[in-house]
């Protein structure tokens, strides 16, 4: 495995970490890798670490490059959504380099990082993050979505912390109304897996129940997993990423091999 770390900033506190797997001589799968590009939770203040490696390993160990971002936090929007955009864009576009295929990039987020991959699931065609960056909306669109435990609306059971961060103290409703991901959802976002727990007391499984009912209504192919035990930020539910045993947690870990299978079937890996 390599792993090369890339700038996205000038001032350097943007910046992905891409995990590649070696190739295998004679197996045609490591020239075109499907990839995945994680972006980690921390309610728009910070990045998790624990929802960044960690995530990623499991990933590799099932055939993927996988990229983790560390974006802009403490930043009004569109800021993080901009740096969300420009790098899935670099990395598609240098996807012979990383040996990956172009066509077969998932974006996963926890929490507020599921916020931030429904953002770019939902907003790739936004003319603003084209123009910008320079480029065709179906660069930025990803192949599929995966939404662990996420911030997904400003108006129904809203993490009241993320919206503040993106919008300040006084965002008016209509603000916090263009921000909630399940009024952005369009027939033309990607297929998208959501995995909540039912008693989670920080962001609520409300958010994920808003986004698999919009992705319903617009006819996108949709999974959701709301298991009916287990705190905030799961991860990947093991000692790994600071969980103790306990009786859910074997439960709930399911959801890896369960997004596999959806992006086995959705981005013919």
């Amino acid at each position: 495995m390599t792993i090369k770390t890339f700038n996205i900033n000038s001032d350097k506190t943007a910046f992905v970490k891409a995990y590649l797997p070696d190739a295998i001589a004679g197996l045609p799968f490591c020239e075109k890798r499907p990839a995945i590009v994680i972006f980690p939770g921390g309610g728009y203040e910070h990045c998790s670490d624990r929802e960044g490696e960690p995530i990623a390993f499991q990933y590799l160990a099932l055939g993927y490059a996988a990229f983790v971002v560390t974006y802009a936090c403490n930043e009004k929007f569109p800021e993080p959504l901009m740096n969300a955009a420009y790098i899935f864009y670099k990395i598609r576009m240098r996807a012979e380099e990383f040996s990956i295929d172009p066509q077969k990039m998932a974006v996963l987020g926890c929490s507020a990082g599921g916020h931030l991959a429904g953002c770019l699931a939902t907003m790739w065609s936004d003319i603003q993050l084209t123009k910008t960056i320079g480029c065709e909306p179906e660069d930025l669109r990803p192949n599929a979505a995966i939404l662990c435990y996420p911030v997904i609306s400003g108006v129904t059971a809203p993490h009241e912390g993320s919206f503040k961060v993106l919008l300040g103290e006084d965002a008016s409703r209509s603000d916090l109304s263009r921000l909630s991901l399940e009024n952005r959802v369009t027939p033309k976002t990607p297929p998208v897996f959501i995995w909540a727990t039912a008693n989670d007391d920080c962001v609520s499984a409300h958010n994920s129940l808003v986004m698999a009912k919009a992705c319903v209504s617009n006819k996108v192919p949709v999974e959701l997993h709301l298991f009916d035990e287990g705190p905030h930020g799961l991860s990947t539910c093991d000692k790994a990423t600071g969980w103790n045993e306990a009786f859910y947690l074997e439960k709930v870990r399911r959801w890896i091999g369960l997004s596999a299978e959806f992006l086995a079937k959705y981005m013919n890996v």
